[in-house]
């Protein structure tokens, strides 16, 4: 099984890329995270972990180890996009709850109690708890094959739901997280998909997913590719008794890119568009933002941004997405206080001399003669 498997991450990850694989320990104080580079080194830490700890490795290729450890999403090889359709159950979620409490004494610790649940959970989910999910997952995908031709690949998770891939030529897009939040709300919108978790697509870029053919320590079942025309009984065979098949992302590789590069510009216009009706804005109030005044900065950022995600009036600062678009923020990190700024994401700091500087690339002469002309406008 072990060529196989490699073969098949060799075929659907890459044979060389820059991802992270992460074991999310229930009993460590904090994740345990390394570097792959290759589908055998992958391999070896599915190996090791897999039906004791959840696996986990990045959707996209990084393309360079450097850009990895910086967590650089800029020039990331993005080639696909997840999606993933998940149940909710108050009777699961209690199981899972005291299983996780055990094992975060470790492993052995009440072994047999921590077997009965992993083996209450197995039943639940033998039993069709799942289903609603993995039909959602399937409509999705009857959908998507109408539009752009092909099914994406699916996967049975291990446990309470599915997840798709869609594969297309690799793309440069200026918000690729905005363009695919808004497809996927768009989706379970329209097409009533109750089951679709859209917090994986809120960023997108950074998330991680569980690994094909690892098996899922809360349920011992495994991670398996499965075809739409399958049963919830033949799927959870497969996972039950996995045999790894070829992968071909040419099977599933669609033009689904062209569709995301026109959201993309869409909602680009649209900010730029937002943007020159703040700058009007603050033409007709210049004298709150001339370099010889002391700027009220809570009012500037609010003319640039328009009004702040969350505000704090007892202690005096309010909340931004950060518009610096160098990194994730999917909770607002971009803090505006009456003298200044700061993004906890990010770390850029300073007034709004050095927002102007920093958001529009200007030196300190360009942003002179821009508050002078705002000043005589």
């Amino acid at each position: 099984m072990k060529t196989t498997l490699i073969n098949f991450y060799n075929s659907f990850f890459g044979c060389e890329f820059a991802r992270y694989f992460r074991r999310p320990a229930d009993f460590q104080i904090s994740r345990i995270q390394y570097t792959v580079t290759t589908p055998q080194k992958l391999y070896l830490h599915v190996a090791k972990n897999s039906g004791f700890h959840q696996c986990f490795a990045s959707i996209y290729d990084y393309c360079s180890l450097d850009q990895l450890k910086h967590n650089n999403l800029s020039n990331i090889y993005f080639d696909r996009i997840y999606f993933d359709f998940d149940i909710s159950n108050s009777t699961l979620h209690n199981i899972k709850k005291t299983l996780v409490d055990l094992r975060s004494h470790g492993l052995n610790y009440r072994f047999s109690e921590q077997e009965d649940l992993k083996l209450q959970l197995k039943d639940y989910v033998i039993n069709g708890i799942a289903k609603s999910a993995i039909d959602d997952g399937k409509k999705f995908a009857y959908i998507f094959k109408q539009t752009f031709g092909k099914y994406p690949a699916l996967f049975f998770s291990g446990f309470k739901g599915c997840h798709l891939y869609c594969f297309f030529e690799p793309t440069k897009l200026i918000d690729a997280n905005k363009s695919i939040e808004v497809f996927s709300n768009k989706m379970k919108d329209v097409y009533n998909l109750k089951t679709m978790d859209l917090m994986v697509n809120k960023s997108a870029l950074s998330r991680l997913a569980r690994i094909p053919y690892s098996k899922h320590p809360y349920t011992g079942l495994s991670v398996v590719p499965f075809k739409i025309s399958d049963s919830y009984e033949d799927i959870i065979s497969k996972s039950m008794k996995p045999t790894v098949e070829p992968f071909n992302i040419g099977d599933h590789s669609t033009n689904f890119n062209m569709h995301l590069f026109k959201i993309d510009h869409i909602l680009e216009n649209n900010r730029l568009i937002k943007l020159e009706q703040n700058e009007a804005r603050i033409k007709t109030n210049p004298k709150n933002y001339t370099p010889f005044d002391n700027v009220n900065h809570l009012r500037f950022f609010e003319d640039v941004l328009g009004e702040p995600e969350h505000k704090y009036p007892e202690k005096k600062y309010v909340m931004y997405h950060c518009p610096f678009k160098d990194h994730p923020d999917n909770n607002p990190s971009f803090r505006v206080y009456k003298t200044g700024y700061s993004c906890y994401g990010c770390e850029k700091s300073g007034n709004y001399w050095q927002f102007l500087k920093d958001y529009y690339g200007w030196d300190d002469n360009q942003v002179k003669h821009y508050l002078k002309s705002a000043r005589t406008a």
